[in-house]
């Protein structure tokens, strides 16, 4: 089918499993920005990371890197953008967004004007925002909430958002089965 991809992981651990599993994508072992731009003072913006199983998440506490903590290391973040302007994409046909709450950030920072993202599903479980926030913002971004994914015991929680002008053709193929 010619699938290929680009699979960003932030966790080191998680990111050579990602790896090892051979897939038809780019892989990058670094975490999505949530700022639209490297940090203004370093190369990257760096973050904490905690890690936990399978389960790391971006840190909001500030530790001194001098010290050797376990389970704490820096990562650098990259914004979405760049990474698609490196490998020359603007047309995003699926994007999968799972940061353990800072979805709503990450997704501030996309130039929504210059990359063409299809269809998105948006992890909202974790984020310090709401689920109306989230589909708001979506919803000026001209984004519709086609669905949401609720499983239990918390495994699944996201908005699926489809880009307005693919409405059409949903619906079209909705009628069609």
């Amino acid at each position: 089918m010619g699938w290929r991809g680009l699979l960003i992981e932030g966790d080191p651990k998680n990111y050579e499993l990602v790896r090892k599993k051979n897939r038809k994508a780019w892989t990058v072992g670094a975490c999505l920005s949530t700022k639209p731009y490297p940090h203004s003072h370093t190369l990257f913006l760096q973050v904490m990371f905690e890690q936990q199983f399978n389960l790391g998440k971006i840190s909001s506490n500030d530790v001194d890197f001098t010290l050797n903590m376990t389970g704490v290391i820096a990562v650098q973040c990259l914004p979405l953008y760049s990474l698609l302007l490196a490998l020359n994409v603007t047309t995003v046909h699926y994007f999968s967004l799972d940061v353990e709450g800072f979805e709503l950030e990450v997704l501030k920072t996309i130039p929504w004007d210059k990359i063409d993202i299809q269809t998105l599903s948006v992890e909202y479980i974790h984020g310090s925002w709401s689920k109306l926030e989230l589909k708001h913002y979506m919803k000026q971004r001209n984004y519709w909430s086609y669905n949401e994914v609720a499983l239990p015991e918390g495994w699944g929680n996201d908005f699926i958002f489809v880009k307005n002008t693919y409405k059409k053709k949903i619906d079209y193929l909705k009628s069609s089965l």
